[in-house]
């Protein structure tokens, strides 16, 4: 059976709505014959008269009506379709990836100001890992990252939005970088996913550093609360630092620390106009 073309779906409705085929073929501006083959294709298609034809005339019937409700809506919709995209109007849907420090700080400066200028943009927003991020960049799971950058691969472009400082936090007790007995400290940081555990790794490295361990723990609140119990140190960007004043904690900025800058990243083939006015919008007063 051969499928519904919207054209059939016009032709009927138009024959509906001026009572005639005559009548419904000045108003597609074509011959009668055009309108009267696709009426009969479309009765084909759906086995069931639409019309009963007597002397000339097309008379609806039952069935032809309950069809033309269900029609007029198609058609209605696949008009206002064809007008969907405006020129001045943007519209699309898009999916959104970020680092917990994008969301908790940067993103709700921004976002605000977007969805206010862009209301029929759709944002699908979401957090992931630094690694988890760029993974699904490239599978195209998502159109867009924050994450830390540069990003060096041949799909993806990145541009920088905002920097962000690195900050070893130890117990209150200690006071100073060279008071802490590295052998009998625990690092506390997030999986081998977070590219701050792999900054902070390396500086260990660097540094001649050995902790007793490192240990996984995904949450900055309990992190903080086992450096405050004396159970270890952590390393975090400055936005996820407990609000000041942090009784029992420590905070330290080690010279040679590196900062992380944050970057938006994006498939080099995925650079339509809607994206990188989004990406024109995150850059524009960097932070």
């Amino acid at each position: 059976m051969d499928s519904l073309r919207l054209a059939q779906l016009r032709f009927f409705c138009a024959v509906m709505e001026e009572g005639s085929v005559v009548a419904a073929s000045r108003r597609l501006n074509c011959v009668a014959s055009n309108v009267t083959a696709r009426l009969r294709e479309l009765e084909l298609i759906v086995q069931q008269p639409l019309f009963l034809r007597e002397k000339g005339r097309l008379i609806e019937t039952p069935a032809g009506r309950a069809f033309y409700d269900q029609a007029r809506e198609v058609v209605h919709k696949a008009s206002a379709l064809e007008h969907f995209f405006q020129p001045d109007v943007p519209r699309g849907v898009i999916r959104l990836g970020a680092l917990d420090v994008a969301l908790q700080h940067f993103l709700p400066q921004r976002l605000p100001a977007f969805m206010h200028d862009c209301p029929d943009v759709a944002l699908h927003v979401l957090k992931r890992a630094s690694y988890t991020l760029e993974h699904m960049l490239v599978e195209r799971e998502i159109d867009l990252a924050l994450t830390d950058g540069p990003i060096e691969h041949p799909l993806l472009e990145s541009r920088l939005v905002f920097t962000e400082h690195l900050r070893l936090v130890v117990p209150g007790h200690v006071q100073t970088l060279q008071a802490i007995d590295w052998a009998r400290t625990d690092v506390l940081v997030f999986n081998t996913d977070c590219y701050y555990r792999s900054v902070f790794e390396s500086w260990m490295q660097n540094n001649g550093v050995a902790p007793r361990r490192i240990q996984t723990i995904e949450s900055y609140p309990v992190i903080f609360a086992c450096v405050r119990a004396g159970l270890g140190v952590c390393c975090c960007p400055d936005v996820m630092l407990p609000q000041n004043p942090a009784p029992g904690l420590q905070v330290m900025t080690p010279p040679d620390l590196p900062v992380a800058p944050v970057y938006s990243v994006w498939r080099r083939a995925g650079a339509d106009p809607l994206l990188m006015r989004f990406v024109e919008h995150l850059g524009a007063s960097g932070l």
